[in-house]
């Protein structure tokens, strides 16, 4: 599977060498064995997962530790090595005199250097440990570091449930926001993600002095693969949402009409359902989609969709139909 087209892109005008917190994300090369192994812990009523590191997970392990001691500025708050990939939280804690890609470049050198050494078939070939790039999502507001311990953490158990509930299309879940219960179609795991924002555009836009500052917001949402949450339901936030498409990022779209076991979303919405990277969330207040919008329905959709997007990772009630 090719990389989203967002996961190499830095956020524009950053200074990725001054005092911040990061997500990091780094994917495996898909030929190699497996870094960790995730099973669920047995006899327990709750899916919970044990992270056993293998080999190569132990390799990973070891050097992001030697990288901690090799540059005093960084410090890893939490991690955790997948079976493909791995997450860690870095707080560059002063300024450093190159930017905080090439230092991940060095820790992705030592990691291959030893990927060599335990398995040299694979020097000759040039195989290395991990894909080209890496994703980065950035603290840029409060409560973002504990967003991305609790994604971190949580990413075990999300692993499970995409592996032993492979099927994307959701119709006997619902989620509850402030009593209320909302249909879920699509992938649930977005709920979890821990960069997300609402969008909403006012139609006259001198009562939204902030509108330039959200955009930002947006946009390096949009960069840095995180989900746009909306209704989507005006021309100029349909520019946002096809942005996010065409940048590979997700979506959670707030609707209200329903879907049916035997009814699907149109083409679109299908197949980003099929890649994971839409969650719709209904009301189901109609059979279909009306052609007009209420201004009160659209301000309750508005208002649900920022609720959502101020959901920290794991934090979503689901309850069942």
């Amino acid at each position: 599977m090719p990389l989203p087209s967002n996961y190499n892109r830095r956020c524009h005008n950053h200074d990725y060498r001054g005092r911040c917190i990061y997500l990091i994300t780094i994917l495996g090369t898909r030929s190699l064995p497996a870094f960790s192994s995730i099973t669920p812990e047995p006899e327990q009523e709750k899916l919970t997962p044990v992270v056993k590191p293998l080999p190569l997970g132990m390799i990973i392990g070891e050097e992001l530790s030697d990288w901690e001691r090799q540059y005093p500025a960084l410090n890893i708050l939490r991690r955790v090595v997948m079976p493909d990939h791995v997450h860690f939280v870095v707080f560059v804690e002063e300024r450093i005199e190159v930017p905080l890609g090439a230092l991940i470049a060095v820790f992705k050198k030592n990691c291959t250097q030893r990927l060599w050494a335990m398995l040299p078939e694979l020097r000759g070939r040039k195989v290395p440990m991990f894909e080209d790039g890496f994703n980065d999502k950035i603290a840029f507001r409060a409560g973002a570091k504990d967003a991305f311990y609790a994604y971190v953490a949580d990413n075990p158990r999300r692993y499970l449930i995409k592996k032993f509930y492979p099927d994307y299309f959701y119709h006997k879940v619902m989620i509850e926001v402030d009593g209320k219960r909302y249909g879920l179609y699509g992938n649930l795991c977005l709920l979890d993600e821990p960069v997300k924002a609402s969008v909403k555009i006012k139609r006259d836009k001198s009562k939204m002095p902030e509108l330039p500052v959200r955009i930002k917001e947006w946009e390096e949402v949009i960069r840095c693969g995180g989900v746009l949450v909306s209704p989507f339901i005006n021309p100029e936030e349909k520019v946002y949402r096809d942005m996010a498409i065409a940048a590979g990022a997700p979506l959670i779209l707030v609707v209200n009409y329903c879907f049916s076991e035997r009814k699907k979303p149109y083409k679109e919405l299908f197949e980003l359902c099929g890649e994971g990277r839409l969650l719709i969330v209904t009301n189901e207040r109609y059979e279909r989609a009306p052609d007009r919008i209420p201004y009160a329905e659209a301000q309750e959709m508005n208002e649900l969709a920022r609720k959502i997007a101020e959901l920290a990772p794991g934090a979503a009630r689901q309850v069942p139909r």
